[in-house]
C-alpha cells in the first residue's frame, strides 16, 4: 500500500466555530437516529454511554485489590455492577477548537469523532452472561500465578486492541473515513513525539522497551500509511530493537495478528487477548530477572527482551469523579481476610473473617461474606 504523503500545513485556516458546529452531523453520519448529543468542551476527547464490559473489567481490577480470589462471587459481583449500570444522558465529547484552525486539525477532529461514534456502534453496552464471561476469564486466568500487579495493565492494553478492532472495521465500513483517521493518527505521533522530547529534555526516567512494544503493537495493528507513521515506526525499531522483535517476529506476533482480524460483533474479544499480552509481557519479565547476575553489565540496544514494566489503570474518561478527596469513607472498608466483632445478625458478638470483599458502592457500602473465627 502506497504511503500516503503528509498534506502540508500552510497558513490557510477554517472557522473553527463553523467546524465544530458540523460535529453532529459527523456523529449522525455513523449512528443515525442512534446518535447521542455530540457537545465541544476541554481538551479532549471523551464518551458517556453505558460500557458494561470496561465496567466489569474496571470492578474485577478492584475486587483483586480487595484481596479477593478469582471466582464466581468476584465474577458475579462484577456482573451485577455492570448490567445494573444505566446511564440516563449518552453524550460524545470532542475537544473544543480556536476561531481559526488548520485544515490538517480540522480533518484530525473529525476522526476523532468517527472514532467516538465508533465506539458506540461496535463497542460492548449490553447485558452480559456468567456463562460468556467466566469461561473465558477462568481459562486464562491460570496463565499468572498473580495477577494482582498486571490488572491494571490489562485494562490499558484492552483499550489499545479495542481502538485496532473499531478503527479497522470503521474505516473499512465508512468509505472516506480513513484519511481522516490518518490525520488523527499523525497527530497522535505529533504529540507523543513533543512529550518524550520534553521529558527528555528534563532528565525524565522512561521505559523505551514498553514504549516501543506498546507503540507498535496499536500503529501496526491500526495500519495507517503516512510518512510520519512510517517515521515511527522506524524510530521504534531504533529505539529499541528487541522491543520491535516482540512484536513483529516474537510471541506477541500472533497476538496482533489477531488484534488486526478481530470480528465485528466480538465485543468481548479485546478483553481476552489483552490478558494474553499481558501473561505474555509478565512472563517474560519475570523471566530476565530470574537470570544469574553476572559481573558483565547489562546488555545495551538490541541485545536481550524488553523488561515490562506495565502501567497503571488509565483514568476513567466516562464520569467525573465527585471530590471526597481527604475525607474519611462513610463506613468501614475490609478486605479478604480482615477480622472485626460482628455486631447483629445470627453472629453477634463473635469474630468472623472476611472471605469476599466487594469494592465500595457510590455511597461507600461493600458486599461482604465472611466465615466465624474458630476459637
Amino acid at each position: 500500500m502506497p504511503t500516503k504523503q503528509a498534506a502540508p500545513r500552510g497558513t490557510t485556516t477554517l472557522s473553527g466555530r463553523k467546524w465544530i458546529g458540523a460535529a453532529q452531523a459527523s456523529v449522525d453520519s455513523i449512528l443515525g437516529d442512534a446518535s447521542p448529543k455530540v457537545s465541544s468542551r476541554g481538551g479532549s476527547f471523551f464518551n458517556v454511554n453505558r460500557w458494561t464490559a470496561r465496567i466489569l473489567f474496571g470492578r474485577l481490577t478492584e475486587s483483586i485489590r480487595y484481596g479477593n480470589e478469582m471466582g464466581e462471587d468476584v465474577v458475579r459481583n462484577a456482573l451485577d455492577l455492570a448490567n445494573g449500570t444505566s446511564v440516563p444522558k449518552r453524550e460524545i465529547v470532542i475537544a473544543a477548537v480556536p476561531d481559526r484552525i488548520p485544515p490538517w486539525l480540522a480533518r484530525s477532529s473529525v476522526g476523532g469523532r468517527y472514532h467516538e461514534a465508533w465506539h458506540d456502534l461496535y463497542s460492548c453496552t449490553r447485558d452480559l452472561t456468567f456463562d460468556e464471561i467466566n469461561g473465558p476469564l477462568m481459562a486464562r486466568w491460570d496463565s499468572l500465578d498473580d495477577w494482582g500487579p498486571f490488572v491494571g495493565a490489562v485494562l490499558t492494553w484492552g483499550n489499545v486492541i479495542e481502538d485496532i478492532r473499531i478503527e479497522r472495521h470503521g474505516c473499512r465500513e465508512f468509505p472516506g473515513s480513513q484519511d481522516k483517521m490518518e490525520d488523527l493518527q499523525d497527530l497522535i505521533l505529533d504529540m507523543e513525539s513533543e512529550g518524550r522530547t520534553a521529558a527528555e529534555h528534563r532528565g525524565l526516567p522512561t521505559n523505551d522497551d514498553m514504549a516501543v512494544v506498546m507503540g507498535a503493537f496499536r500503529d501496526l495493528g491500526l495500519g495507517y500509511q503516512t510518512e510520519k507513521q512510517k517515521a515511527a515506526l522506524a524510530g521504534y525499531q531504533k529505539r529499541s530493537p528487541a522491543g520491535w522483535r516482540l512484536v513483529t517476529e516474537g510471541p506477541l506476533k500472533p497476538l496482533l495478528d489477531r488484534a488486526i482480524t478481530m470480528g465485528r460483533d466480538d465485543d468481548l474479544g479485546h478483553w481476552w487477548l489483552a490478558m494474553e499480552v499481558v501473561a505474555v509481557l509478565a512472563s517474560l519479565g519475570k523471566q530476565t530477572q530470574q537470570q544469574p547476575p553476572s559481573g558483565d553489565p547489562p546488555p545495551q540496544g538490541d541485545e536481550g527482551q524488553p523488561q515490562p514494566q506495565p502501567p497503571g489503570p488509565p483514568s476513567d474518561d466516562d464520569c467525573d469523579g465527585e471530590g471526597g478527596k481527604g475525607k474519611p469513607p462513610p463506613f468501614p472498608l475490609f478486605k479478604v481476610g480482615d477480622r472485626a466483632k460482628a455486631k447483629r445478625g445470627a453472629y453477634a458478638g463473635k469474630i468472623v473473617e472476611v472471605t469476599f470483599a466487594g469494592p465500595p458502592d457510590e455511597d461507600g457500602r461493600q458486599s461482604l461474606k465472611f466465615a466465624v473465627v474458630e476459637d
